[in-house]
């Protein structure tokens, strides 16, 4: 079964509108009465996240190439594993240092994900997009990572400028394609 365009980009349009959710709320700042930065323990992120591998795991039901199969699976697999790590850190059950960096290896992940998608197939519909998807991806959860290493909190974290950009690009290029 082969799904025509709009039902395509209505699935896309519904995935970054979930990352725009997840990007917002996790990385626009949350200040105490004390105007310090407070670190959000909102069961919003972890279950967006979860709910968007769930997403991106059906697209294998309907994907008719195999590397587009393998490839979102693999898609849905980083994002549920992350989703569950960041549920596990939110609810206080698993507090380990490594568990704060899931949510930008995830990115990080992802964004190379969209770079073997580009490579096993150069000559796809939207090449040069998903390329672009890949980098802004890569580039926000490389800053996220910097800024866990070098323990620093900005107001407002480097990594909210690609990602959203992401986000809205997934949500924007599939609406454009099927108009």
């Amino acid at each position: 079964m082969i799904l025509p365009q709009i039902q395509i980009a209505r699935a896309h349009w519904v995935l970054g509108a979930l990352f725009l959710a997840i990007i917002l709320e996790e990385y626009v700042p949350l200040l105490g009465r004390d105007r310090r930065r407070l670190q959000s323990r909102s069961l919003l992120v972890p279950w967006a996240l979860m709910l968007g591998g769930v997403g991106v795991w059906a697209t294998t039901v309907f994907a008719d190439i195999v590397h587009d199969m393998l490839v979102h699976t693999l898609w849905g697999d980083v994002l549920f594993a992350a989703g569950a790590l960041e549920l596990a850190r939110r609810r206080g059950v698993y507090e380990r240092p490594w568990v704060d960096g899931a949510l930008p290896f995830a990115f990080l992940s992802c964004g190379g994900l969209f770079l073997v998608h580009v490579a096993i197939d150069p000559a796809s519909q939207g090449e040069s997009w998903h390329l672009a998807m890949g980098l802004l991806l890569i580039t926000g959860g490389a800053l996220e990572l910097l800024r866990l290493w070098r323990r620093r909190a900005p107001l407002i974290s480097l990594a909210l400028l690609p990602l959203a950009g992401f986000a809205l690009a997934v949500i924007a290029i599939p609406v454009a394609a099927a108009s």
